[in-house]
C-alpha cells in the first residue's frame, strides 16, 4: 500500500507543477506591478519628491523585486500594422528567446531548492510569512471540518434509525434551506445576531482582541483564542454541515438495502448495532472522496471567513498580496494549498484500505 501511495504522489507532481506554474505565469499578468501605486498616488511616500526622483526610486524597486526581467524564456511582440505591407503578417507574434533571465526561471530554481521567494512587501522569505498566517486558518479548518463530519455522521445514523418518521424529512428540509444561504450572508448574520450589544452579544465582534499571550505555548494562544475563533468555525460547519449530512444519509440508506443487512436482521441485530458494525464501513467508501475534496472548499470559505471577522490568516493574507500585487506571495499560497490538495488524495487511499481490506489487497 505505502508503494501504491508513493507511486501516485510521483504522478501527481508533473500536474502540480503545470498547474503552479500556469497559476505563477497569469498572476504577472496582472495589470500594475508591485509599488506602482507608491509613485503614482499624490498622498503617498513619494508625493513631495520631483518626477526625476520618483523614476529613480521605481526602477530601484523593479530591480530589487526583479520585476524588469522578462516573464518566459520566449518573448512575443506584436508587428505594428503600420510598418508592414506584407499582407496579415503583423497578426503574427513575432519570438525572441529570452534565456534563462527570465521570472520563471529565478522562481523553478527556487522552488527546486526548497524556497518560494522572498515577499516584496516585506522582504521576507515567503515560507515565513505563509507559516505566521497559517496557525489561525489551520485551526479554523480543523475544527470546523472535525466538528462537521462528527454532527454528519450522527444525523446521517439518526436519519436511518428514525426513517419511518417525519423527522428525517424536516431535518432535510431544514438543510435545504440552510444550504440555500451563501456563506457571507450566514456569517453576517450570525454577526448581527450573536456578537451584537444590540441583540445576543455571545461572541467579540471580530480580530483576536488587544491582548497577547507571548510565549506561553501552543495551548494557552489557542484556548486565548477560541472565543474569536468560535463564531467563524460555526459559520463553516453550518455551511458544510448541509452537502455532508445528505451525502451520509444517502450513502447509508442505500447501503440498509444491501442483502447481508437483511441478513443481519434476520439475526435479530438491532438496527443501530447493523449500522455502527455492518454499514457504516462500506457507507463511508463515497464519503471519503467528498472529504479528500472538502479542502480546497474550507479554504475558501475560510478565506471569506477571516474578511468578515478581521482575522489574520492565510485567506487575508492571499487577498491582501492581490490588491498589493505581491506576486511571490499569491503563488506560494497557491503552491501550499496544491501540496496539501495533493497529501488529501493520498491520505484518501489510505482511507480506502482502512475501510475496505479487498482496496489494500489490489493495491499490493
Amino acid at each position: 500500500m505505502l508503494r501504491h501511495l508513493f507511486r501516485r504522489l510521483l504522478y501527481a507532481i508533473p500536474v502540480l507543477w503545470v498547474m503552479v506554474s500556469a497559476i505563477f505565469l497569469l498572476s504577472r499578468i496582472l495589470p500594475g506591478a508591485f509599488g506602482e501605486q507608491l509613485f503614482t498616488d499624490d498622498s503617498g511616500f513619494y508625493s513631495k519628491g520631483s518626477q526625476q526622483q520618483k523614476t529613480i526610486a521605481y526602477e530601484q524597486l523593479l530591480k530589487r523585486t526583479k520585476q524588469q526581467l522578462p516573464l518566459f524564456y520566449v518573448g512575443f511582440t506584436t508587428i505594428d500594422a503600420a510598418e508592414t505591407h506584407t499582407g496579415y503578417s503583423y497578426l503574427v507574434p513575432d519570438l525572441t528567446w529570452n534565456g534563462t533571465e527570465n521570472l520563471y526561471h529565478i522562481w523553478a530554481a527556487e522552488v527546486l531548492t526548497g524556497s518560494l521567494g522572498e515577499s516584496f512587501a516585506s522582504t521576507r522569505p515567503v515560507t515565513e510569512v505563509i507559516a505566521e498566517a497559517a496557525g489561525n486558518t489551520i485551526w479554523i479548518m480543523l475544527f470546523s471540518m472535525a466538528i462537521t463530519i462528527v454532527l454528519a455522521l450522527m444525523a446521517g445514523i439518526t436519519m436511518v434509525l428514525w426513517q419511518e418518521s417525519k423527522w428525517p424529512s424536516l431535518l432535510l428540509s431544514f438543510l435545504i434551506v440552510l444550504d440555500s444561504l451563501p456563506l457571507f450572508v450566514l456569517s453576517l448574520l450570525l454577526l448581527l445576531l450573536l456578537a451584537s450589544p444590540d441583540a445576543l452579544q455571545l461572541f467579540p465582534v471580530f480580530g483576536l482582541g488587544y491582548s497577547s499571550v507571548g510565549n506561553n505555548g501552543v495551548l494557552t494562544s489557542l484556548l486565548f483564542k477560541l472565543p474569536y475563533l468560535a463564531l467563524p468555525i460555526f459559520c463553516l460547519v453550518l455551511t458544510n454541515l448541509p452537502y455532508l449530512t445528505n451525502q451520509f444519509y444517502s450513502s447509508l440508506a442505500g447501503t440498509m438495502q444491501a442483502g447481508y443487512i437483511k441478513t443481519a436482521r434476520a439475526k435479530g441485530l438491532r438496527n443501530y448495532s447493523i449500522i455502527t458494525r455492518h454499514a457504516l464501513r462500506n457507507a463511508l467508501l463515497p464519503i471519503i472522496t467528498i472529504l479528500s475534496d472538502m479542502l480546497p472548499a474550507l479554504v475558501a470559505g475560510t478565506g471569506i471567513i477571516e474578511i468578515i471577522f478581521a482575522i489574520p490568516g492565510i485567506g487575508r493574507l492571499l487577498v491582501n498580496s492581490v490588491l498589493a500585487r505581491d506576486f511571490p506571495v499569491i503563488v506560494g499560497i497557491v503552491v501550499v494549498i496544491a501540496v496539501f490538495k495533493m497529501i488529501s488524495h493520498a491520505l484518501a487511499d489510505v482511507l480506502y484500505a482502512l475501510a475496505d481490506p479487498r482496496i489494500k489487497n489490489s493495491a499490493k
